[in-house]
């Protein structure tokens, strides 16, 4: 697998599963996201079909999210990638911990680091606040509050 477009496909989708549902809007998102990278419509179509057959079969994602971030290869292509996971997540307006969980393997799987990762989806939080990110409305206690020096 060293196509870009199977790659973005791949990973995509598999971040879409992480919260136990996938519909149409979401799928969409994807379609919009590849075209968006300049990937062919019929080709994405195509390989949502084939991917989500192969998806619907796998018994370990860590291990497919791993071997699938393995073949992408371009710095470019695994940040651009990461960025189009981060956004299918937040599709639906919400980040739950098992979305987070499928994205910290997507980011491991691409060598991306830790900080980009955090960066980029404050920036797509940022730019849209009706997102829910799961306890981002936690309200802490003074105590609790760790002050970092620099």
């Amino acid at each position: 697998m060293a196509n870009f477009n199977q790659q973005l496909v791949a990973l995509t989708l598999a971040t879409l599963r992480a919260d136990g549902k996938v519909d149409a809007a979401e799928v969409e998102v994807i379609k919009r996201v590849a075209a968006d990278l300049e990937c062919d419509a019929t080709k994405t179509t195509q390989l949502l079909l084939a991917e989500n057959e192969k998806q619907v079969k796998c018994t370990d994602i860590r291990t497919y999210i791993a071997e699938v971030g393995k073949t992408v290869e371009n710095r470019e292509d695994k940040q651009l990638i990461m960025e189009a996971c981060i956004q299918v997540a937040l599709a639906d307006k919400a980040l739950n911990t098992k979305e987070v969980a499928v994205l910290l393997m997507v980011c491991q799987a691409l060598e991306c680091g830790l900080e980009r990762f955090i960066c980029d989806i404050a920036i797509f939080a940022q730019n849209d606040r009706d997102i829910k990110i799961d306890g981002s409305d936690a309200i802490f206690d003074e105590d609790e509050i760790i002050e970092v020096e620099n």
